[in-house]
């Protein structure tokens, strides 16, 4: 199945059904704030929760030799919807998870998560 097969089948939401899915994970995670993200290809929306730091540092506690695994572990933690089947995510069978697309998806989590932003540095 090539990208654009099977990434033609994304149900777009409306901006009613997103708030009523925002609704309910305000609900279930009343701790953390939420974001969306959308992905510009193929419309496709994501609501990533917050986190804090005990959490998101844990994502990075793997195997030696296993780094690589630090993003599809922020995919797995912080993607709150849509609900990604986890042998899709991690073998790929709808052809919707290539590597790139987990980590351009964890990078932008980062970035959300404020781990990405830069100080301004003045020399004194």
């Amino acid at each position: 199945m090539n990208k654009t097969d099977s990434q033609s089948n994304v149900k777009r939401l409306s901006e009613a059904e997103i708030d009523k899915v925002v609704e309910e994970l305000n609900a279930k995670y009343p701790r953390y704030p939420l974001y969306q993200l959308t992905e510009p290809e193929t419309g496709e929306v994501f609501i990533i929760r917050g986190s804090n730091w005990d959490e998101f540092s844990a994502l990075g506690n793997v195997k030696p030799g296993k780094e690589n695994r630090v993003a599809l572990n922020m995919v797995k933690a912080f993607v709150v919807h849509p609900e990604i089947e986890e042998k899709d995510l991690e073998y790929n069978t709808s052809g919707k998870w290539q590597p790139g697309r987990i980590v351009a998806l964890a990078e932008q989590i980062q970035e959300i998560l404020g781990y990405t932003r830069a100080f301004s540095v003045k020399k004194l």
